[in-house]
Order: structure tokens, then C-alpha cells, then sequence
């Protein structure tokens, strides 16, 4: 086993659709769109990964039923190494429908996590890191995410965190544990106790000697680098669907994270990424390769 990114985290079947402007309740309506893929953050950030060349394993359960069918499959459309993930016969990926805003792009989600099984931490396997580069996990299946993080420290792996919500004291520990942790702003603000990005930086910079990231939309995002704050506009393009964009970023920040560039440079690529993302009508229709990014941001300026 040998790979460049291991990643750890919701496994989730999204159903996208898009409704009229106007519609009867108890009466049938054709729309424009109605879409069924791999979702939550970790499953596409995995995604994103292997479509930018990484060599990339998913972890966790699936069961035998049609979510799971479809979840693995999706994985391994987009090139995600599923060999690493563990069986449970009854075991349900779970479940979203997301509703999305034909004119803004916006989407509303209504998830179901009945018969999700999350990894814990007798689940994990020390070999899963032995031959591995980097650790990405996201803020679900929490006790697995925990666990693999404190391995990957002592191993001495770096790991990329996109945590979003939960028990605070669950994340302030994932936050000690990381290497790079990349936050919405909302997110931030409950851990740090603080409102405006930068100072939400400057307080949750005491909790941890990771690097960190805040995201907020098309507001764009802030990381604090040796006590100086950098901050990435947002790229304008005609929005379709917002669904998977801060996966997007998070995936595109840890590939260039892997090519060694600069920290305003990981930022910008992560974000000229989920900007092309947001532009076709669900979180993993397309992903971008690293030369159209680069060529998206250079004609951008």
C-alpha cells in the first residue's frame, strides 16, 4: 500500500435537483436538473484529488445496498483508490438532497445519516500511513479522524483538516493535531469565539502550530503567516452550483500544498479551482486540471 494521500471522512450519495421558481405542493413538475453523485466533504475532496494526478485511497465503511453501489462507483469514476475501505452489510452511506437556486447558484441541504457507520478508532490500521505522504480527514467520523491523526503525527505525516462542525472539544483537539486546517468562517467563529476573520486567525493561532485557513465563500480567505494576515479574493465567475466549492478548495490547497509552492500561492490555485467547480451543476460534474487552473489565473490578472 502506498499512497500519495490517504483521506478519511463522510461518505455521502447527493442527490441534486433544481426546482421551478414556483411549483404546486402534491402536483408533478419537470425541472431543469436533477443529479445523483458522490458528496460531503472528505468523499469530494478525494475526488479532487485524484483528478489532479494524486495517487489517492478513501477509508471507510460501505455496506450492500444501491447508496453504497453508487458511492464506490463514484469514487472510482474520479480515480479514488477504494481498495482500503471496510464492509458492513448494513452499513448506508449517507443521504442528501440538495436543492439548488437556479438563479444564485445557492444550495439548501436536507442530509439523512440513518444506518451510517463512522469509522472509530479500532478500526484503523497503523500500515494504512506507513507508505503514505499525507493524511486528509475531515471533521466527521470523528473518533476514526482523531485517531488517524494522532497516528500521522507521531509517524510524522502531515495532514490537511477540513472541519466544519461538532463537539468543540472534539475539534480543538483535531486543531492541535493538524498540519494544515482549513475552516469556514462559521466554523472559526465557534472555536475562537471571535467574529471577523483575522481575528478569529490570531485567536485560534494559540490552540495550534498548524497553519490556518478561513474560508468564507465568495468573500474569499484568510491565513495568518508569521503573524501577518493574507488574504485571497474570491475569483468571479458566473455561478451554477456552490455545491463541493469548499471541498474544491480544500482538495486544490492540498495538491499545491504537495507541489511545495508559497502559501499565497496554495491559496490562490485553491481558489481559482472551486471557482471553475462552481461553475457546472454539481460538486463533482468537473474538476479542472492544474494547467487550465494556472491558465484561469493568469488570464484572470
Amino acid at each position: 500500500m502506498s499512497f500519495d494521500v490517504v483521506v478519511s471522512g463522510l461518505n455521502v450519495v447527493d442527490l441534486l435537483v433544481t426546482l421551478p421558481e414556483k411549483f404546486t405542493a402534491g402536483s408533478k413538475h419537470e425541472v431543469d436538473n436533477i443529479v445523483i453523485q458522490g458528496g460531503a466533504p472528505a468523499g469530494n475532496g478525494a475526488c479532487g484529488l485524484a483528478s489532479l494526478g494524486l495517487n489517492t485511497a478513501f477509508l471507510g465503511y460501505l455496506g450492500e445496498n444501491a447508496q453504497s453501489e453508487i458511492a464506490r462507483s463514484e469514487l472510482t469514476r474520479c480515480g479514488v483508490d477504494t481498495s482500503l475501505m471496510l464492509n458492513d452489510a448494513n452499513a448506508v452511506p449517507a443521504t442528501a438532497l440538495v436543492e439548488v437556486d437556479a438563479n444564485t447558484g445557492d444550495r439548501t441541504v436536507f442530509y439523512s445519516t440513518k444506518g451510517y457507520r463512522a469509522l472509530c478508532a479500532q478500526d484503523i490500521d497503523s500500515q494504512w500511513l506507513d507508505n503514505s505522504k499525507l493524511l486528509y480527514v475531515d471533521g466527521y467520523d470523528v473518533e476514526g479522524n482523531i485517531a488517524l491523526l494522532s497516528l500521522a503525527k507521531e509517524k510524522g505525516i502531515p495532514s490537511v483538516i477540513d472541519m466544519e462542525a461538532g463537539d468543540l472539544t472534539q475539534l480543538k483537539t483535531m486543531l492541535e493535531l493538524g498540519s494544515h486546517v482549513i475552516l469556514p468562517l462559521e466554523a472559526a467563529q465557534f472555536i475562537a469565539a471571535k467574529q471577523d476573520p483575522e481575528s478569529c486567525l490570531k485567536a485560534l493561532s494559540k490552540m495550534t502550530s498548524a497553519q490556518l485557513v478561513v474560508t468564507d465563500g465568495a468573500n474569499g480567505s484568510w491565513a495568518l503567516q508569521q503573524n501577518n494576515i493574507i488574504h485571497q479574493p474570491c475569483f468571479k465567475v458566473d455561478v451554477v452550483d456552490t455545491t463541493g466549492c469548499g471541498d474544491a478548495y480544500h482538495a486544490a490547497y492540498t495538491f499545491a500544498l504537495m507541489q511545495g509552492e508559497t502559501l499565497p500561492n496554495m491559496m490562490q490555485f485553491a481558489s481559482a479551482f472551486a471557482a471553475i467547480v462552481a461553475t457546472y451543476f454539481g460538486g463533482r460534474t468537473y474538476f479542472p486540471s492544474a494547467a487550465e487552473v494556472n491558465s484561469f489565473i493568469k488570464n484572470d490578472q
